[in-house]
């Protein structure tokens, strides 16, 4: 029977203790990490956000982290590879807190595109061989720890999402627009999982801190005052997904991996119980509502009910970030315009301009069909 660990843990401050009961209640490091392994720390790193943005991982569940592995005799290494285009890797670093805990715990941390890289035949029907980060292929094996938050494309961000971030660059961005649609990228996103499966030692989710509404990165910021842990991060995300209100069943990735609500009820849950969380109207993405209609509704109907993304010139700095970070080149300014608009005809609906906007200046566009509906 899977175990899941759920703990309340109210604040960071005691984020250290709460993680290691949460890995302790599934065996203890040792049942996960042997001495001289080389493991790898994958934190949520999206952009440079401070951690009380709730857009990555926080630093002291990272550390806790950092401590276990060191106390089961191997070595620690920490890494990501943020969004869009970076070429600053200490700033983020520094910003997201990550500088700082490794310089006080001694662990290495290491940028995923300086590292190297080798791309691998997946069998994936869109992307014929994606890239991985060398740190990935050769350590010994992966905690993963996700931020809990939403996604406005896949309307869920957790533990199998964050595994996107083992592919170094720009090719996350290349491999949005060649698996553009919904359930293409959710399918690309469970066959990595796939791949990395068995080198994932447990997931531990941070959501003492998390994010709801359009997230990402634009969405809200929400006290969940969580920690839930697995060996199975397939069936974490169903659990966490499910006790937050949305739908197992209608999940791109969890279709794909062939994850049923069924499954829910053999799930043995060790700490807290869901009741002891306040989850109630907890938002999901506007996108997600899509999601609920019939795919006979979308083929007949579909050229009518859509969201793009449209600049809200208001907050736009012209940074231009968008426009970098688009895989279908879909943004552009203008000759004689100081903020850059959408072109619509090349728009994906990737949405990788709203999650990778640094000030949240990307909101929605809706047909006149998804404004009655949505």
């Amino acid at each position: 029977m899977t175990k899941i660990s759920l703990l309340k843990c109210t604040d960071y401050n005691n984020a250290c203790s709460a993680v290691k009961e949460a890995v302790n209640l599934l065996g203890g490091i040792s049942s996960f990490v042997k001495p001289d392994e080389k493991i790898l720390i994958k934190p949520n790193l999206l952009s440079p956000k401070t951690p009380d943005k709730a857009v990555t991982t926080h630093p002291e569940v990272v550390r806790a982290v950092i401590q276990m592995v060191k106390s089961a005799g191997a070595i620690p290494i920490v890494g990501d590879s943020p969004g869009g285009v970076r070429s600053d890797m200490k700033n983020l670093w520094e910003v997201t807190g990550m500088h700082q805990v490794c310089k006080e715990e001694k662990a290495e941390i290491v940028s995923f595109e300086a590292a190297g890289s080798r791309e691998i035949d997946i069998n994936d029907m869109n992307v014929e061989k994606v890239l991985f980060s060398n740190i990935i292929l050769d350590c010994d094996g992966i905690i993963n720890l996700p931020k809990l938050k939403t996604h406005s494309l896949m309307a869920f961000s957790a533990g199998i999402k964050n595994f996107y971030g083992c592919i170094p660059g720009m090719r996350k961005i290349e491999y949005h627009k060649l698996a553009s649609k919904n359930e293409d990228f959710g399918h690309l996103l469970a066959n990595i999982y796939l791949f990395l499966k068995n080198k994932i030692r447990f997931t531990l989710i941070d959501g003492i801190l998390g994010m709801e509404g359009n997230g990402p990165s634009g969405g809200s910021v929400r006290k969940i005052d969580m920690i839930a842990a697995s060996s199975d991060t397939m069936m974490l995300d169903a659990f966490v997904l499910d006790i937050l209100g949305g739908n197992v069943s209608k999940n791109h990735v969890l279709k794909k991996l062939n994850a049923l609500p069924d499954d829910l009820n053999k799930l043995s849950i060790i700490g807290n119980l869901p009741a002891d969380f306040d989850l109630s109207n907890f938002v999901f993405p506007q996108t997600m509502k899509l999601d609920l209609f019939p795919k006979s509704f979308i083929k007949t109907l579909g050229k009518f009910l859509w969201v793009k993304p449209k600049i809200n010139v208001s907050k736009c700095t012209a940074c231009m970030f968008c426009a970098k970070s688009c895989p279908a080149l879909a943004i552009e300014r203008k000759k004689g315009e100081k903020k850059p608009v959408v072109i619509y005809k090349k728009c994906i609906s990737c949405f990788c301009c709203h999650e990778l906007c640094p000030y949240k200046a990307v909101d929605f566009k809706k047909s006149l069909l998804a404004k009655l509906f949505m």
